[in-house]
């Protein structure tokens, strides 16, 4: 097989500005992740492990500073007056429970953005009224929304029953607010601010209740970066000085004061319980503090087996543990380097039982590890590009590239190897370079005119056709070559694009997440925001002559949509079924995974509830994909795709492979049988999710699935092989190489010392004859000693041993010890060579292509980190 390696995509990903997750009260715990260019990027967290599930594009040339997540569970004032009977009181808070979360952001363009998470956006966006927004946070009642702006005011923002309204303004400060945190009491809010003070206001009347000052460091005011409350109602700040204080929640003042940084502090996150903080900023080193009391920790982070009463109880018994006893101290309890760069946001997740530290900053990285393992753990680093198949896409006949970022489109021709007779391919071995005779050409750099950054794009097989979509709206390009130069493209847009009836007149969001052209490139498939799966005729586009043939609607499931569906004629429409779901999961699905069958009869889709659907091309039917729940845990997919004979092969969470036979509405024999129970141990148990499934036409049986760290080739007509097995190829065959290398050692010493017992044999019979005279008995005496006094037993035992001894089964027994093992089929083979792979496809028989971003690139790109003196003895 040979393999295009590439390493020329120039993916520039944008440094991380702010990390929060959801409140503890959300069923499905997620992360958001801001970006400096505007994007939003969601996050599943599932079983301590971050997936990457979609992307909310950013306003061209938006910025983002701020995120916050509320969701209100309690009925305010109001509520409890106009619900008379607790029976109306119950039913309007079991409402609010059920309502999916709300995410709000904020940036230096003064606006404040209310995203909508399933249709990709704004819901509601309002000014501040005050300027660049520096620093956003929701009372923890979820009811308000504290913002701090340029021009040194707290605004409050109303939020309950889904509005988002300016209230009232605090009084104004001679400096921009650049932090703020609300009591949990919600009676007080904190903030700092870049005049060397920590502010303390009174939230019911605006009016400043204390302030506290921090010293200078020169002439210049320190900037308080970064506050927070605690549960016991301490006050933590961080500044520009690196320090990280701590003040009395009554006396305000400073109880103690680390220099916990060797530059500013620019953010702190703590547990739930509040008894850990973290603090990390321009020294990119994150600093974890832990309250003690005497000279035990207080145990905040879980409960540790504790019961709760068990745990409330001596909670009560220990004045020391509410943090106003005297027993009671911070200390700083270790840190690590995580990153290379500033680190800005920090976040710990309410997930239990074990909650994530999640960590990003300016090298685009977001890192994970679980909190109460700090500063042991290592962490989980994910890739600086989004790890989803729609940011690169490849078109086989034309071996083109294209890839997509922001509102940019960049399209590559691939390089070309000398070619290699059969007779020398199959002396090669394994990763063998060719020698190259033609590089990849650049041949287009775009500036797609849209409002928003490019949500998805893709390149048809002949590559010819090029569509792309923002939140606006998809359009379609056609890509010509200069007649007298083939090494430069020019793209021109096809008028006409998309039809009008290509999502239904009610459909307010016509943002497509997906595409994919069919095989004859007579059709594309679209996904859009509102959830439908609309097939466009494209066939006739040199005459700008579009059809919208059919829409299939299989994840709209609630029984209004359902109803619009069924009533809508202008297109041929398959409307889903209604579904009883959990209300949250209607506020946050998206379709985020598509796949075309290689006939092309069938198209499947799945979302971020993990709702898996199967249509017909060009048939009205539907069918739902239903997985199995190992463990009673529902599997979220990571990639859809079809196999040779029009099979689905879904791969989950768990990094369990599932095959759906599509004719019989069923799991195929293979999949029934090893997908939740045969899956290899270090393919499950790896760190990183399968990104993308691609098949080969040489091999029909097989599938590979690719992570950003390995390739792996799985045979679907065998069985998985060993549970415990060495899957990775390179390594299997160092560890084959090392072991045959020791066993022939070890079988070059046994016959040495067999010839050496034969050669003592010898003498011992030599000197067994009756001497001749007294210089032949002294020669015998010199000949048993020089044998040792080796017995006839021990050399006939050496002899058989070394005779009879089957080395080969001493190899293989070797081999399974070190989880190689002969005996049962070899599957599930990796490769791990490549690094930070963004896509893998197969563009010609034996011919595949994989795209890299290596980290050392993208480094290179990034701003000089902060420079630490190091003084060696």
């Amino acid at each position: 097989m040979q393999i295009h390696r590439c390493r020329f995509a120039d993916y520039i990903p944008k440094a991380v500005n702010a990390i929060e997750c959801t409140p503890p009260t959300v069923y499905q715990q997620r992360l958001a992740v801001g970006r400096a260019n505007g994007d939003i990027e969601i996050w599943g967290i599932y079983g301590g492990r971050l997936l990457y599930e979609k992307l909310i594009p950013g306003i061209v040339n938006g910025s983002l500073e701020a995120l916050a997540w509320t969701h209100q569970t309690k009925l305010t004032a109001e509520d409890l007056e106009l619900f008379d009977t607790k029976v109306e009181r119950d039913a309007a808070k079991k409402r609010l429970v059920e309502q999916p979360p709300r995410l709000f952001s904020a940036g230096l363009n003064s606006v404040i953005v209310e995203w909508d998470i399933a249709k990709l956006v704004p819901k509601a966006a309002v000014d501040s009224y005050g300027g660049a927004v520096w620093c956003m946070a929701p009372n923890h009642a979820q009811t308000q929304l504290a913002v701090g702006t340029e021009d040194g005011h707290i605004r409050i923002f109303d939020i309950t029953d889904g509005k988002l309204t300016y209230q009232r303004c605090f009084n104004k400060i001679k400096s921009r607010i650049l932090s703020v945190a609300w009591s949990h009491d919600d009676e007080t809010i904190v903030t700092g601010s870049a005049d060397s003070c920590v502010r303390v206001w009174t939230a019911s009347t605006g009016l400043i209740a204390s302030r506290m000052t921090l010293p200078k460091e020169g002439k210049l005011p320190t900037l308080v970066w970064a506050v927070k409350v605690l549960e016991n109602r301490t006050i933590v700040s961080g500044d520009s000085r690196g320090h990280v204080v701590f003040w009395d929640p009554v006396m305000h003042v400073a109880q103690q004061d680390f220099r916990a940084q060797g530059a500013d502090v620019l953010c702190l996150a703590a547990s739930e319980g509040g008894n850990t903080v973290f603090a990390s900023g321009v020294d990119p080193k994150v600093t974890q503090f832990k309250l003690f009391s005497g000279s035990k920790p207080v145990d905040s982070l879980t409960d540790r087996g504790m019961g709760l009463k068990k745990k409330q109880k001596e909670k009560k018994s220990d004045k020391s543990v509410n943090g106003m006893g005297p027993a009671t101290k911070w200390q700083l309890t270790g840190f690590r380097r995580y990153h290379t760069h500033d680190v800005r946001a920090l976040c710990v997740s309410s997930e239990k039982p074990w909650p994530l530290l999640v960590t990003g900053g300016v090298d685009t990285q977001v890192t994970a590890c679980a909190a109460t393992d700090f500063p042991n753990e290592h962490p989980l680093r994910q890739p600086c590009f989004p790890p989803s198949d729609t940011v690169i896409s490849v078109a086989p006949k034309a071996k083109t590239v294209l890839q997509h970022q922001e509102t940019t489109l960049k399209l590559w021709e691939l390089g070309k190897a000398e070619p290699v007779s059969e007779s020398l391919g199959s002396k090669m071995e394994s990763g063998q370079g060719l020698q190259i005779y033609e590089r990849q050409k650049d041949l287009l750099r775009m500036e797609v005119t849209t409002k928003t950054h490019i949500l998805s794009s893709a390149i048809s097989s002949s590559g010819n056709l090029v569509a792309v979509s923002d939140s606006a709206g998809p359009k379609l390009y056609c890509i010509m070559r200069a007649s007298d130069d083939n090494s430069v493209a020019r793209a021109h847009r096809l008028r006409g694009f998309p039809p009008a009836n290509f999502v239904p007149e009610y459909s307010e969001n016509r943002g497509v997440t997906g595409f994919r052209f069919t095989s004859d490139e007579k059709r594309v498939v679209m996904t859009t925001a509102d959830g439908f799966v609309s097939i466009v005729d494209v066939s006739e586009w040199r005459a700008n002559k579009f059809v919208t043939v059919r829409r299939h609607c299989g994840h709209r499931t609630s029984k209004d949509q359902v109803e619009a569906d069924a009533g809508c004629d202008d297109v041929a429409t398959s409307p889903g079924k209604i579904k009883k779901a959990h209300p949250a999961d209607a506020g946050m699905c998206t379709i985020v995974k598509m796949a075309v069958s290689h006939s092309d009869k069938f198209v499947a889709t799945g979302d971020c509830s993990g709702l898996i659907v199967v249509s017909e091309m060009d048939g009205m039917h539907n069918s739902v994909v239903t997985l199995p729940r190992p463990h009673g845990r529902k599997e979220q997919l990571t990639s859809l795709a079809f196999d040779r004979s029009d099979n689905l092969v879904i791969t989950t969470v768990l990094n369990h492979v599932y095959v759906w036979d599509v004719a019989k509405s069923a799991l195929t024999e293979w999949s029934a049988k090893h997908s939740c129970t045969g899956i290899p141990m270090p393919f499950e148990r790896n760190m990183d999710f399968v990104m993308g499934v691609v098949t080969n036409a040489a091999e029909p049986s097989v599938v590979y699935t690719w992570a950003t760290n390995h390739i792996t080739r799985i045979d679907l007509a065998m069985g998985p092989g060993p549970k415990r097995s060495v899957l990775n190829i390179h390594k299997r065959k160092h560890i084959e190489t090392e072991i045959l290398k020791e066993v022939h050692e070890e079988k070059e010493q046994a016959d040495r010392r067999f010839e050496q017992l034969t050669i003592k044999r010898k003498k011992r019979e030599s000197i067994s004859a009756p001497p001749v005279d007294g210089d032949a008995r002294d020669s015998a005496m010199e000949v048993e000693s020089e044998a040792g006094g080796a017995s006839m037993e021990e050399l006939a035992a050496e002899k058989d041993w070394s005779l009879n001894n089957d080395w080969s089964l001493t190899y293989v027994a070797r081999l399974r010890e070190a989880g190689i093992n002969f005996d049962e089929p070899h599957n599930f083979r990796m490769t791990q060579r490549y690094q930070s792979l963004m896509h893998a496809s197969f563009i010609d028989d034996n011919t595949m292509v994989v795209i890299e971003r290596p980290w050392i690139d993208v480094a290179s790109m990034l701003p000089l980190a902060y420079n630490r003196h190091r003084f060696v003895r």
